[in-house]
């Protein structure tokens, strides 16, 4: 029944609070769709996409409890209905672990987390391509290109050390578990030190292959709603749009609307289509996240029946 109610709203925010069905009226006023191969290239990359999460996913936990491919995908589309109505996509880590049968709820978490921080680490690294793009014109806007000149090598240094703790997350558990606050969790957090430079070097790895996905269906997302810019800008506003978004805290469906705003943001600096940027970023939420959300209330189901 609380699954049902969650549809309900879910579909009521985007009709009613978002109006999506508005949307589509005034584009369809003054604008032409594009070729549907665009929808459908959009479409079919959802299974690239979470199938690469199951894949990281299913290795991580392998380390601890054997599960099939199936049992990892079911997981990881549970995690995406849960991660819809909660802030910040905190339900993923619930929604995954209630598929485990052996290893521990609050392990299986920890681990997961050692998944997402790959995740997040690659999309900060594409987000320095963004903010280099976008420094000259942030510069002018705001007259102080000096803060871009000494912001742009800090954060470099700061994604260097991020991807070189996350490398050898070993030795950082080794000194971290030396506090005396860590030991009280160590049962728990032990995970952290079961991964090889190797297995977490191939973690980066498919969440770069995971992230060159979805920016690939944003893109064709463009394409289909026949958005008017140019490959490489048309690229770093949708990775800047993607950095926002991993970084600025999201409160339940406010989400959607933070797609919606910070894709404008960027966008609005090259076109002057907002039915049809707001569109693409709607459509890819609703492809991404709202569809496998619905077939990961079946899974839920299952595993509670």
């Amino acid at each position: 029944m609380l699954i049902l109610v969650l549809t309900v709203f879910i579909f009521f925010k985007l009709f009613y609070s978002y109006h999506i069905n508005s949307l589509f009226q005034r584009y369809e006023l003054h604008s032409q769709l594009g070729s549907v191969l665009y929808l459908l290239a959009a479409m079919l990359f959802v299974f690239a996409n979470w199938g690469l999460e199951a894949v990281k996913w299913r290795m991580l936990i392998n380390r601890f409890e054997p599960i099939t491919f199936t049992t990892a995908i079911k997981a990881v589309f549970s995690g995406v209905t849960l991660s819809i109505i909660t802030p910040n996509q905190i339900g993923d880590f619930a929604g995954r672990v209630i598929h485990l049968e052996i290893m521990n709820k609050w392990r299986g978490s920890f681990v997961t987390v050692i998944g997402h921080t790959a995740q997040v680490i690659v999309t900060l690294v594409f987000g320095l391509f963004a903010l280099v793009f976008f420094s000259n014109d942030f510069s002018i806007i705001s007259n102080q290109s000096y803060v871009f000149q000494i912001g742009l090598p800090i954060a470099f240094l700061i994604i260097g050390f991020l991807i070189w703790a996350y490398l050898n997350l070993r030795l950082v558990y080794k000194k971290m578990s030396a506090l005396t606050w860590v030991k009280k969790f160590e049962k728990y957090i032990d995970v952290f030190a079961a991964y090889s430079k190797a297995d977490l070097f191939q973690l980066l790895s498919l969440s770069f292959l995971r992230y060159l996905v979805f920016l690939s269906q944003y893109y064709f997302l463009l394409k289909f709603f026949q958005v008017e810019i140019s490959f490489l800008p048309a690229i770093a506003c949708i990775i800047a749009t993607f950095c926002v978004q991993s970084v600025v805290p999201s409160f339940l469906l406010l989400e959607i609307g933070l797609r919606g705003v910070s894709a404008l943001f960027f966008f609005s600096m090259f076109v002057n289509q907002t039915e049809a940027v707001l569109l693409s970023a709607y459509s890819l939420w609703i492809i991404n996240m709202l569809l496998p959300g619905i077939l990961g209330m079946y899974f839920i189901y299952k595993i509670k029946s």
